[in-house]
């Protein structure tokens, strides 16, 4: 993640790509939820057009963005189901809880409101579950914006 966050797209992307790898291959099944949520997040940001890219870094990343900007919504929504199959499995309900509170705000990029509803609720009981108070505030505003 710091990789992508400081420019190196192709570079971080792959390096979290070999650790989700790694991680089915050991059956971390905590590390696969944890990876497919990051994976998911990384193309969110591509497709909510939130990560903040500079002229200079989308100069020196142009063939990484060709490549990944017509896909971003669906390999997003594939990672985020991932996170969320794997961390039900496990009761690992914080990840399940960002996995459907990022979903739902994937859902609002792509104008699928009633979708967007159901998953960042699903996110407020599951941040109140756990007491993820912080989590839980963004939930709740992210269903407030969505009318």
């Amino acid at each position: 993640m710091i990789s992508i966050a400081t420019g190196q797209m192709s570079e971080g992307l792959k390096r979290l790509k070999k650790a989700l790898i790694a991680s089915y291959e050991n059956d971390r099944k905590q590390l696969i939820a944890t990876f497919e949520q990051a994976l998911g997040q990384v193309y969110l940001q591509i497709v909510a057009k939130t990560a903040p890219i500079s002229l200079p870094i989308m100069a020196k990343n142009v063939g990484f963005l060709l490549k990944n900007v017509p896909s971003a919504g669906k390999k997003a929504e594939d990672h985020f189901n991932k996170a969320i199959e794997v961390a039900k499995g496990i009761g690992a309900n914080g990840i399940l809880g960002q996995a459907y509170l990022d979903l739902g705000i994937l859902h609002k990029t792509k104008g699928r409101i009633d979708q967007a509803r159901k998953c960042i609720s699903n996110a407020i009981a599951l941040f109140e579950k756990c007491e993820a108070r912080i989590f839980l505030e963004q939930a709740k505003e992210a269903l407030a914006s969505l009318g």
